[in-house]
């Protein structure tokens, strides 16, 4: 019999989906989406088979599934801590 198929690779949109619903925390949501790998985009408009890109970070305000502050909070965790070397 064949292995079924099954995806491994996490879904950021997903996971925000999740977020917007209310079974994940915003904490937890911070610090997944600001540490997530996220991958190069696609040049299609919003190809298919690409659900972890900054694109869908964009999207999921655009929802309103996240909200401004959690954007800002978002950018902030990217950005990482300020260097004053």
């Amino acid at each position: 019999m064949d292995e079924p198929n099954i995806e491994t690779t996490p879904s950021l949109r997903g996971f925000l989906e999740l977020y917007a619903a209310g079974f994940v925390e915003r904490e937890e949501m911070l610090s997944a989406v600001a540490s997530w790998p996220f991958e190069d985009e696609k040049t299609d408009p919003e190809p298919a088979d690409q659900d972890n890109t900054l694109a869908v970070v964009s999207a999921a305000r655009i929802l309103g599934q996240l909200s401004r502050e959690d954007i800002e909070e978002i950018q902030r965790r990217l950005e990482g801590p300020p260097n004053f070397s």
